[in-house]
């Protein structure tokens, strides 16, 4: 089901009557988020500010518990994470963190363009990300504000979420047999369940300049997709993204930070980066976004055979 997200001339509206004096004309608008339309403004104070609104019912309670969440974690992570000052169903406002994104996901590809490098020796950001996840990683759910979830329900969405792909459009033989193989062997699934961001990607990331070069972490955004879940969910978008060579730098920082890489979480990331076609499909089908289905299927035709 659709949400009618506000249009830009509205969000400005509920900023204002919210106290925030967004200068005219400083609103610009961003489409590229899939779950909720944004809008960066000004205030006469200089200060920039983030409106957003969103595209989906579905997103709405979880963006409550995203606030909760936030209020949480303000001083348990190290790093910044947005301050909402305004939260309502339709309309959430914060002033904008500062950096800019790691990367951008192109719209119509899905692959992502890095503004920095992930791997440069002077850049402080995989390292710092490590730490963020490692912290967040080690908060009880309760603490966390998250409803506890058994360690093998990530297993059995995978396996619903598989009999709808193919259900709805198929999946080559060799592929859904190598999957349900992937879900009958114990390797690699998680024995615990911890509290995960849930989407952290280079878009999700904010970097800062260092005048020598490099970049370091600024801040992580978008926790709508938080929850208690596998920990390797956190790894799967940066996967996705810089290939196994940021994915080995990442576990790398994260075990040296005292994070834990059970034996099969690298093997397991992997499949679930694979896996990510078949939800990428199964959100465009479900939000009727063809562009989605059709986008994914060419990446999982992608994948090709496997043994």
């Amino acid at each position: 089901m659709e949400a009618s997200a506000l249009s830009v001339p509205h969000l400005v509206d509920h900023a204002v009557r919210h106290g925030i004096a967004v200068v005219p004309g400083s609103a610009v608008v961003d489409e590229s988020g899939w779950d909720f339309r944004v809008v960066h403004c000004r205030d006469e104070h200089g200060r920039e500010w983030i409106l957003r609104s969103p595209r989906r019912a579905q997103v709405v309670a979880p963006a409550a518990a995203e606030d909760r969440l936030l209020r949480l974690l303000r001083d348990r992570l190290p790093t910044r994470i947005p301050e909402w000052r305004v939260h309502t169903p339709e309309f959430t406002a914060y002033p904008r963190l500062p950096g800019t994104a790691a990367g951008a996901e192109d719209p119509h590809s899905l692959r992502y363009r890095w503004a920095v490098d992930p791997l440069d020796p002077a850049a402080e950001y995989l390292g710092p990300l490590a730490g963020v996840l490692v912290s967040l990683h080690a908060l009880p759910p309760a603490t966390a504000g998250l409803p506890d979830t058994a360690p093998d329900r990530p297993r059995e969405r995978v396996a619903r979420q598989l009999h709808e792909a193919h259900a709805a459009f198929g999946l080559s033989p060799g592929r859904r047999a190598h999957w349900l193989r992937w879900l009958e062997d114990d390797y690699g699934w998680p024995t615990a369940t911890v509290p995960v961001h849930g989407d952290v990607h280079p878009g999700h990331t904010l970097v800062c300049r260092r005048p020598g070069g490099g970049a370091r972490l600024a801040g992580l955004l978008d926790w709508t997709n938080a929850r208690v879940d596998d920990p390797a969910a956190d790894f799967v978008d940066l996967y996705y993204a810089g290939g196994p060579a940021v994915l080995d730098a990442l576990l790398a920082a994260y075990r040296g930070q005292g994070g834990t890489v059970r034996e099969g979480m690298r093997e397991h990331i992997v499949e679930l980066g694979d896996f990510l076609w078949v939800r990428v499909a199964l959100l465009g089908l479900r939000t009727n976004r063809p562009h989605l289905v059709t986008t994914a299927r060419a990446r999982l035709r992608e994948l090709g055979t496997v043994p």
